[in-house]
C-alpha cells in the first residue's frame, strides 16, 4: 500500500480554496489529471462535455473551487454552474446532468440571471480519499451558493458503486442498505451532509456512437445486437448491429442542499 505523507493530508487552518483563475501551473495539471482518472473513459466521450467544458471554465471561473493543502498541493475540487429554473424542483428534467450543463451555458449566453447553483462533479485526488475532504468541499460549495444569493445547490449525483450493478434499476439501487445504512457511499455522504433526495433522473447523460466506436470502448469485437457491459458504466450499453448504432444512457439522482 502506498504511504501518503502526513503533511499532505492533515486538516489545517492554512488549507484554502482557490478559483480556477488563481491556480498555478502545477495545480492546473493536477486538476486535469484528476478529472481524467475520476471516471471511466466513456464519460469523457460525452458530446455535452466536449462542447461546453471550455465555456464552463471561461464563463464561470469563480464557481470552479479548488481545495489546496498547506504545501500547495491540489486536494480536490468542485465544478459547478449557475442556472435559472422557475419550476418546482420535483420537475427537474430526466436528462439531469446534460440538461443542467447546457442550461447554465445557454442562460449565460442569453444573459438570463441564475437562481440555482448546479454541481457538475466533486473530485478528491486519489491520495486524499477517505479523509473527509469531500465533505469539506461540499460545505464550501454551500457557502458559495449562499454568498451568491442563489436559492439552492442542486446536484445530479453519480453513485460511486452503481457500476457494480449495471443490470439493477436505479430505483432499486437507491434503496440498498448495508449495516442499516445507505449502501452507496456517495449517496450516504450527501444525505448525512444534509442533502435531500429529489428524484432519479434516468437519462442524465447520453452517448451515441457507431459500432466501431463501441468496439473501441469495449476493447472487443461486437458480433451481435444486445446489451453489453462496459467497465465503469452504471448501466448496460444497447447495441443495434444491423443499424450500426449503440447507445449508453446513464441515470443519476437529483439532490438538493437548502
Amino acid at each position: 500500500m502506498r504511504r501518503v505523507p502526513t503533511r499532505t493530508i492533515t486538516f489545517t487552518s492554512v488549507n484554502t480554496f482557490l478559483n480556477l483563475n488563481t491556480l498555478n501551473v502545477i495545480q492546473r495539471a493536477q486538476y486535469e489529471q484528476a478529472v481524467i482518472k475520476a471516471f471511466p473513459p466513456i464519460i469523457s466521450e460525452s458530446p455535452v462535455i466536449k462542447k461546453n467544458w471550455s465555456k464552463l471554465e471561461k464563463y464561470f471561473p469563480e464557481y470552479q473551487q479548488f481545495l489546496i493543502s498547506s504545501d500547495g498541493q491540489l486536494v480536490g475540487f468542485i465544478n459547478a454552474i449557475p442556472f435559472h429554473f422557475q419550476d418546482p424542483l420535483d420537475q427537474l428534467p430526466q436528462n439531469g446532468w446534460d440538461w443542467m450543463f447546457e442550461k447554465g451555458i445557454t442562460d449565460y449566453e442569453n444573459k438570463l440571471a441564475p437562481n440555482y447553483l448546479g454541481g457538475l462533479q466533486v473530485i478528491v485526488r486519489m491520495e486524499y480519499k477517505k479523509l473527509g475532504f469531500s465533505k469539506e468541499i461540499l460545505n464550501h460549495a454551500k457557502t458559495v451558493f449562499k454568498s451568491s444569493n442563489l436559492l439552492n445547490l442542486v446536484i445530479p449525483i453519480r453513485p460511486t458503486k452503481k457500476h457494480k450493478f449495471p443490470e439493477m434499476p436505479m430505483s432499486i439501487y437507491i434503496d440498498l442498505k448495508e449495516h442499516n445504512e445507505i449502501y452507496d457511499p456517495w449517496i450516504r455522504t450527501h444525505v448525512k451532509g444534509g442533502a435531500q433526495i429529489i428524484k432519479i433522473c434516468d437519462q442524465s447523460m447520453m452517448m451515441n456512437g457507431d459500432i466501431k466506436f463501441w468496439e473501441s470502448m469495449l476493447n472487443r469485437e461486437i458480433s451481435e445486437s444486445g446489451k453489453y457491459k462496459l467497465d465503469g458504466a452504471l448501466e448496460l450499453i444497447t447495441i443495434d448491429l444491423e443499424n450500426n448504432w449503440g447507445q449508453y444512457i446513464e441515470p443519476n439522482i437529483w439532490i438538493k442542499y437548502n
